[in-house]
């Protein structure tokens, strides 16, 4: 390229167009065997492709690493694949017309693992007529040649006959060809020679070569995305600064005292004629927060009830109310308050709240929590859900330690973080189990990455999986973890001389393969272990229990 501006620069210019037409439509390239490894301009050419920069991928390469990185930045179904010589021309060119796809990678001369190779000028030309008629619109765009000599016959044709858009060529394999200047005669724009690395001003480059050229693109285009996207980014900071506020997850007496004081100045407002305090008897904190409060809400009048709310065999099992109905008459109470110390899902909210409208049909029901969890608040703006009329705080932990003891989430709840744009949102999903809770932090199949918070004295069941290996990295000290490689039976006794114990110290990792069994547990205090899995992350299926503390054996690992 000729000029004083920054190639790169120029091509950047193109693919961030605010016309979709202006984006680059193909991305040709060939170099038939790499050397087996993806390297990391394919990661940055995937990354352009997932946002939108690229649509088509046309290669004379067979081997499968143009696909192999489109799938680790792309769900497979945004991804086609199609070989000549394994499908027909025809069926390509349908394909280009559909477009149902992100992306599609038409793989020209053939592939590896299909055991198709095209060599020969016969295999290499001679396109169908539809084929030809697709391939002129698709290369009527803007296109990129990478390390692409250009010597497929009806592929440089159709390429010099549709020029419209503009086209650039990365490192060509013949410097001083004659296809290269009939490329040049054309328009085409070469992008070669050394230039300034986008974030490292000290380092020069060559974009001619294929990882530079990709990453230096990829890195310019992510950058002014950035620039634009401040806006977003000063939200995110401040959420993180606000990390003391919305991460509570400890309440002194200090504060509870502060924040009871704050909280029944705004009940008092809403003027109840009936107020109903959530009892729990597995959370105190309603009843904690009743202790609170009465003084100042009996000299209001306003009748004050407990409204016992409990589970059948366990705190999150079938939930219900089971006090009776107040005996006041429904005429006279107009509005009804209905008080809690937190809430995480809202869902013993929503029973009370059913409870009360039941009971009072035409009474205004109020809620009201001291601390609400951040997630049910996005849920319900998101939702267009039920949230607590008033607070008084946020936490977006699973659990929360006020001066009475701790309560914890009954259902399941995401966690919120946004990303460099407004729809980058990160979820890290969090589970209760009998022994503690599971934050997912990342789910994939390929890997998977979970906290486990494991509660004083409790254990995981002795279990082992089939489909994928774990890593596990201690967060605290004294875990005990039990494990054994031979292949047991359910007839096995739990003290079988096969069964082997350690104990894992903060910092220590261990990988525990498939098939290999295996049990963490906390001792005196509560622990946290990290585990990152590889292979298909099937919670549900890829887990057999041996023995379990909470009958569990035998049953689905979703439970």
């Amino acid at each position: 390229m000729t000029g004083t501006s920054d190639p790169v620069d120029v091509l950047a210019d193109h693919l961030e167009g605010t016309d979709p037409d202006s984006r680059a439509r193909v991305l040709a390239f060939g170099k038939h065997l790499s050397q087996g490894v993806a390297s990391r301009g394919y990661a940055h050419m995937a990354q352009l492709a997932a946002q939108g920069y690229v649509t088509h991928i046309l290669t004379t390469n067979w081997d499968p690493l143009v696909e192999e990185a489109l799938y680790r930045a792309l769900p497979a179904r945004d991804i086609k694949v199609l070989i000549r010589g394994e499908v027909t021309d025809d069926r390509i060119a349908e394909s280009l017309i559909t477009g149902a796809q992100r992306i599609s990678v038409i793989k020209l001369h053939g592939d590896l693992a299909a055991g198709i190779f095209m060599l020969r000028p016969s295999e290499t030309r001679d396109f169908s007529e539809a084929l030809t008629t697709q391939l002129g619109v698709l290369l009527d765009g803007h296109c990129i040649m990478i390390g692409q000599s250009a010597r497929d016959v009806d592929t440089l044709s159709i390429l010099l006959k549709h020029r419209r858009g503009s086209l650039y060529q990365v490192r060509p394999d013949v410097d001083d060809s004659e296809i290269v200047g009939l490329l040049g005669r054309s328009g085409a724009k070469r992008i070669a020679g050394t230039v300034t690395s986008v974030l490292a001003p000290k380092q020069v480059v060559n974009i001619g070569e294929f990882d530079h050229f990709f990453t230096q693109l990829n890195l310019m285009l992510q950058q002014r995305a950035i620039s634009e996207s401040l806006p977003v980014l000063a939200q995110v900071e401040r959420a993180i600064l606000d990390k003391e506020r919305s991460g509570l997850g400890y309440i002194n007496y200090t504060a509870i005292t502060e924040q009871v004081e704050r909280f029944t100045t705004k009940v008092l407002r809403t003027e109840p004629d009936l107020i109903f305090f959530i009892n729990d008897p597995d959370a105190p904190g309603g009843l904690e927060l009743r202790r609170r409060m009465i003084d100042s809400l009996e000299r209001v009048g306003s009748p004050i009830y407990d409204m016992e709310i409990k589970g059948e065999k366990s705190r999150s099992d079938r939930r219900a109310v089971h006090s009776a109905r107040p005996a006041l008459p429904p005429e006279e109470i107009g509005t009804v308050v209905i008080l809690d110390a937190i809430t995480f899902s809202g869902n013993t909210l929503s029973l009370a709240r059913a409870k009360a409208q039941e009971w009072f049909p035409n009474a205004q029901i109020k809620t009201g929590v001291l601390v609400v969890s951040q997630s049910l608040l996005d849920r319900a703006k998101d939702e267009n859900r039920e949230a607590p009329v008033f607070y008084e705080t946020i936490t977006d932990r699973f659990e929360i330690f006020f001066p009475w003891g701790v309560t914890q989430l009954t259902a399941d709840f995401d966690r919120r973080f946004i990303g460099a744009d407004a729809t980058n949102i990160r979820r890290v999903k969090v589970s209760r189990r009998p022994w503690g809770a599971i934050e997912i932090l990342a789910d994939e199949e390929i890997s998977s990455v979970r906290l486990l918070t494991i509660e004083a004295r409790d254990k995981l069941s002795f279990q082992r999986h089939l489909c994928r290996d774990e890593l596990f990295v201690a967060l605290d000290d004294n875990i005990g973890l039990d494990l054994c490689a031979a292949n047991l039976d359910r007839e096995t006794d739990q003290y079988d001389p096969r069964i082997k114990s350690i104990v894992l110290e903060k910092g220590d990792y261990i990988l525990i393969p498939r098939g290999i069994w295996h049990r963490t547990k906390a001792s005196m205090d509560r622990v946290r272990l990290l585990e990152v899995a590889f292979g298909i992350y099937d919670q549900a299926e890829d887990l057999e229990r041996l023995w379990d503390d909470y009958d569990r054996a035998g049953n689905s690992g979703a439970e």
